[in-house]
């Protein structure tokens, strides 16, 4: 079995996050498993991590080898990060947690043994989560913009959100060329049931199940109490038309932003492929909200 390993890029790692892959790192060895590296992450470990790793890992340099899994180390940034580097592979991702919270990286260091016993003797279910596509076109000649900064894909969300600090957007809706409404607020989220535990969940959108077949339109901090989010079915086509003061506005892309001049129009909708996640299997969404949002936890136990 081939498995490549995607961690998180900071220069700047703490030392338990540096034992931790490194003690991961040794328990995928002891399954006989080959480990690819990326040479950019490599690079940010500390030179006695790198020299402890070396003789278990491969390295590449660009294009990902071909491997049956890519492990995620680190929390759910790292995890986008990871959907986005293999999002031309359809490659499973299985999320390893060295942080808090995580919904996307679930797999704590003490269950790692268990993990890696069942996906090597496939016990293991896959989960294919939508993403959502996203094109740019100006609003007079109807081409897309040609931009190479500009990511089309996400696995969370797409967020619209204002340059500065000032004044906020007018941002016109239409699901399917039908107008919907002009939200004023600081932004708008538009999440897949993936990412309604993240960014939508910030600002008031409802958790979805993540193989629930619709799209949240959430406003961030809107200037009317009556705007509520909103629930679409996932073959919408949601087009965004903003205005802004400062002639420009932010699109991020599951944290990855570009700078728009508002004569750009936005249509998001669900792609036509999907990014498979490896889940256990008996382990559900349900308990993974349970623990992570200490459900029904007694307050009284923490005093």
């Amino acid at each position: 079995m081939k498995v490549v390993l995607f961690g998180n890029l900071y220069t700047d790692k703490s030392e338990r996050y540096e034992k931790l892959f490194l003690a991961i790192c040794k328990k995928i060895k002891e399954y006989d498993i080959v480990i690819y590296l990326p040479t950019n992450f490599f690079n940010t470990l500390s030179v006695g991590v790198r020299d402890r790793i070396a003789s278990l890992i491969h390295l590449y340099h660009t294009d990902v080898p071909e491997v049956e899994f890519a492990f995620s180390i680190g929390g759910d940034g790292t995890f986008l990060r990871t959907a986005t580097a293999i999002a031309d592979y359809n490659i499973p991702i299985l999320g390893i947690n060295t942080g808090r919270l995580g919904f996307l990286a679930d797999i704590m260091f003490e269950d790692l043994d268990d993990t890696l016993h069942e996906i090597f003797n496939n016990n293991y279910r896959i989960e294919n989560r939508m993403l959502l596509k996203t094109c740019a076109i100006t609003s007079n000649s109807k081409e897309n913009v040609s931009n190479n900064d500009f990511t089309c894909y996400s696995l969370n969300e797409v967020a619209i959100l204002k340059q500065d600090t000032s004044s906020m957007l007018t941002i016109h809706a239409y699901i399917d060329e039908e107008y919907l409404t002009s939200y004023q607020a600081d932004g708008l989220v538009i999440a897949t049931p993936t990412g309604s535990t993240a960014y939508s969940l910030s600002i008031g959108g409802p958790i979805m199940v993540p193989t629930a077949p619709n799209i949240i339109l959430a406003a961030i901090a809107p200037h009317s109490l009556n705007t509520r989010p909103l629930v679409v079915d996932c073959s919408s086509k949601i087009t965004l038309r903003v205005e802004s003061r400062s002639d420009n506005y932010l699109v991020a892309l599951d944290g990855v932003s570009q700078t728009l001049h508002v004569d750009t129009v936005l249509e998001i909708c669900k792609a036509k492929n999907t990014q498979p996640v490896v889940k256990r299997i008996g382990h559900t969404f349900f308990e993974t909200l349970r623990n992570k949002l200490m459900w029904g936890a007694d307050i009284r136990s923490f005093k």
